[in-house]
């Protein structure tokens, strides 16, 4: 430390004189002058009597406090020496210690400063950076998202006595910052007070009956979390401050490491949905109390919508130009980018479908960025939203398994695909040929010894619902050509083709074939075609 700045921590009054070739230099530590010293460190400051300071050599330099009965004026005017001389009233001793003192708490800096380096170097994760730091400065810490929700925390053991131990047990049961917290938090301005000071925030906290020490964290001027220290076992220190200031941009770095910040940077909600598809066993009060704490209130009906590249996982910043172009349909949806996909929640009011608007934006932003769009079926709890963005996600990897045979524009309903997902499980299995009705496969045994079309022209029937006008306009036939071909059909089969049953068969066994891609159509229909009146 620089001299100049070590003096100014002598008690008030104890400096009769000073004289400085140096006032900058630089000390590192302090010792007393003691007979028969040879050579003076010029990095050591020396308390002493002159008169048992040794000569100092020409090119060397010598750093003192002087005391003792008779200390010439002229002592120290060399332009190789800084000289403090103590008044005669002054207690060398106490001058000593205080000097001592602040080196002393210099060391346990550092000592701190490179536990939080350790740790953070370490690559053991946030968590760790937290307990270390806590264990360094000896009171609770902990960080807190800005959807109020704890991502890292040590809190030692947790009295129910105390104030600070009720409140944190009961905000530990569910992770997250309950609502009496949340206000106070909002009450006392944190965020406006953080931003105005630009440092840590001591004050006292009614909520937890203690001194809080708290400190944002940013990163390019969004706030990401904020780190709390709270004052349950000792008062802050100055030392304290000094690295909970650093410990804030340790835990900034360690945040920017995470895939959820990095990609959601500054978005409550898109944390809620996150958070949401993470856990695999959602408590239903726990996360009615996290709406509450974010304001976020769904309406009665929820499709999950995942938008997943054709090729690599989206970026952040792709993530951000889909969310861009899809802001029309976005209004009062929870969005995130999550697991290289964007997902959304919608929300429809009374059971209304996802609708031809939304769905033309899903299918223009699709086609622009390369992306295939897989929907749920509709919900309506958010305690189930990870079921149903799996829902979305398996219609995308079943869709395009069947992909070949009817086209949907790159959107993939769940509703049209379960059946798909169904024969994988039952493939892992069992030999799905063996589901297969054995009149389909005559059928199919017909056309390749005759090169006739007749699998093709019951597979059009069927997906017309029996409905011969349309079946032929879609085949280019005559119709009378379609019912000839039905005719044969009847033939080979051995039925009529008018049960429902005996249809029910032939259409899962044509399911069967398209699915182990042993059947593709002559004609790739659009499914929208299937449904459009004629």
């Amino acid at each position: 430390m620089r001299l100049d700045e070590l003096v100014t921590r002598l008690p008030q009054g104890s400096v009769a004189r000073e004289h400085y070739a140096d006032p900058w230099h630089e000390v590192y530590t302090i010792s007393f002058l003691t007979f028969g010293k040879v050579a003076l460190r010029p990095d050591v400051l020396y308390f002493g009597d002159p008169t048992q300071l040794p000569a100092v050599p020409d090119d060397g330099f010598a750093n003192l406090v002087v005391f003792g009965e008779d200390v010439p004026e002229s002592f120290g005017r060399a332009n190789n020496m800084n000289v403090v001389a103590l008044s005669s009233t002054a207690d060398p001793y106490a001058c000593f210690n205080a000097i001592q003192a602040f080196f002393l708490e210099d060391q346990e800096l550092t000592n701190a400063v490179r536990r939080l380096l350790t740790a953070h170097f370490s690559n053991k994760g946030l968590q760790y950076l937290v307990e270390e730091a806590s264990l360094a400065l000896g009171n609770p810490i902990f960080v807190v998202d800005t959807s109020y929700r704890y991502v890292a925390w040590h809190l030692g053991e947790l009295d129910d006595s105390t104030a600070f131990g009720r409140v944190m047990r009961q905000d530990m049961d569910d992770r997250s910052v309950h609502k009496d917290g949340v206000a106070y938090i909002v009450r006392e301005r944190v965020d406006e007070r953080l931003s105005s000071q630009g440092g840590p925030l001591v004050a006292h906290n009614d909520h937890l009956e203690a001194d809080t020490m708290t400190d944002a964290v940013t990163v390019h001027g969004v706030v990401f979390a904020h780190v709390f220290m709270v004052a349950h076992n000792h008062p802050f220190s100055e030392l304290d401050r000094e690295v909970f200031g650093r410990l804030t941009h340790f835990v900034s770095q360690e945040l920017q490491k995470s895939p959820v910040y990095e990609s959601n940077r500054g978005q409550v909600w898109s944390y809620f949905l996150v958070e949401l598809l993470d856990d695999r066993q959602p408590s239903p009060a726990v996360v009615e109390r996290r709406q509450e704490v974010i304001d976020y209130h769904p309406w009665d009906t929820l499709y999950m919508v995942v938008l997943r590249p054709k090729a690599d996982a989206l970026t952040p910043k792709a993530a951000s130009h889909v969310r861009d172009q899809l802001m029309p349909i976005l209004v009062h949806c929870l969005h995130a980018l999550y697991h290289g996909s964007f997902v959304v929640a919608l929300n429809r009011h009374d059971g209304e479908e996802v609708g031809d608007y939304a769905e033309g934006v899903l299918r223009k932003v699709a086609e622009a960025n390369g992306l295939f769009v897989g929907i749920s079926n509709p919900f309506g709890s958010l305690v189930d939203i990870r079921s149903y963005y799996q829902q979305a996600a398996d219609a995308i990897t079943y869709g395009t398994i069947v992909s070949h045979a009817i086209d949907d524009h790159g959107i993939f309903r769940y509703q049209d695909y379960a059946y798909v997902q169904m024969l994988a499980e039952l493939g892992r299995e069992h030999d799905l040929l063996h589901f297969c009705h054995p009149a389909l496969r005559a059928l199919l045994d017909y056309d390749n010894a005759h090169g006739t079309e007749l699998v093709d022209t019951l597979f059009e029937y069927l997906q017309n619902a029996s409905n011969t006008t349309r079946a032929a306009s879609m085949l280019s036939l005559h119709k009378n050509t379609l019912l000839y071909r039905l005719g044969r059909i009847r033939e080979i089969v051995g039925f009529d083709l008018s049960s429902g049953e005996d249809l029910y068969q032939l259409a899962f066994s044509y399911r069967i074939l398209l699915y182990l891609g042993l059947y593709t159509p002559r004609i790739r229909i659009a499914r929208d075609d299937l449904r459009r009146p004629r």
